[in-house]
């Protein structure tokens, strides 16, 4: 008995590794088709999807661009028709506006680099035959055709249309304050409606006391001892005018040669009556 088990094992032993050799070989001519051509296609497929991509990223890419350009084409419009308003009030007929208006435009247009690169015939391709200068407007039609990369012209253009208006000026019209700021000084006996009137502006000169007799201000006017220093200084050679001032003064350090300006609204002025220089 153990000798017939001995060889039923001896025999399975040496048979077994050839058993499994064959069946994984017949495994491997039993494949599907698939597993083997797996590697061809990937190449197809990437040769297809690649392209498609790319062109997909250079659609996106070229739409910022048109964006772009759409943008830098308004701003220079906007321009134009500002100048072109502020000017209005000197040109005569619509043509000198329309010139005026593309002179402006091309010149704004000048400070973006590649704008002409992307618009059939370059920015002379813009075309503002559609603007009006008529009624209180002036508006102004840019009419453009961007390219598209992709495609011949008959079947890949974009055509653009923008428009920018603005109020023509036609003069300072604005009306008078009810309540405006005026100046005023400390011992000043008027108001002053602007900053820079004579009367304001000290310019003090020194003379001599035997010519002051003879001295008048701008106004002709004669000078007078000056109430705060003039009338403690009695007997000096020296004394100090101002162009508009009415009083000599001994002391160059006198109150009076100190002009301290405020800014006030009319209705703070009290009885004070307007200057007769600065108000007319």
């Amino acid at each position: 008995m153990s000798l017939l088990i001995f060889s039923f094992v001896h025999v399975h032993k040496k048979s077994l590794p050839m058993y499994r050799a064959k069946q994984v070989s017949a495994g491997v001519n039993r494949a599907p088709l698939f597993t083997r051509q797996v590697k061809g296609s990937f190449t197809v497929e990437a040769a297809v999807i690649i392209p498609l991509v790319s062109l997909f990223l250079a659609g996106i890419l070229f739409w910022f661009r048109v964006m772009q350009v759409e943008t830098q084409v308004y701003s220079a419009l906007s321009y134009a028709s500002r100048k072109t308003a502020a000017v209005c009030s000197e040109i005569d007929t619509a043509a000198a506006g329309f010139i005026s208006a593309e002179a402006y435009f091309q010149e704004a247009l000048s400070d973006y680099d590649g704008v002409g690169d992307y618009i059939y015939g370059g920015t002379a391709g813009i075309s503002l035959i559609a603007s009006d200068f008529s009624g209180e407007y002036v508006k102004l039609k840019a009419d453009y055709i961007i390219k598209f990369p992709f495609f011949s012209f008959s079947i890949g253009h974009i055509l653009v249309c923008q428009e920018s208006k603005s109020h023509k000026w036609t003069g300072n019209s604005r009306q008078p304050e009810e309540n405006p700021w005026v100046f005023v000084t400390d011992y000043g006996s008027v108001y002053h409606s602007t900053r820079s009137c004579n009367y304001l502006d000290l310019s003090v000169h020194g003379t001599k006391m035997a010519n002051l007799e003879a001295l008048r201000n701008k106004s002709e006017h004669k000078y007078y001892a000056c109430e705060l220093c003039a009338a403690e200084n009695k007997g000096v050679n020296w004394v100090y005018i101002t162009d508009y001032g009415t009083a000599y003064h001994t002391d160059l350090s006198c109150s009076g040669l100190k002009r301290t300006i405020y800014q006030v609204r009319l209705s703070e002025v009290g009885t004070r009556p307007a200057c007769t220089k600065c108000a007319r």
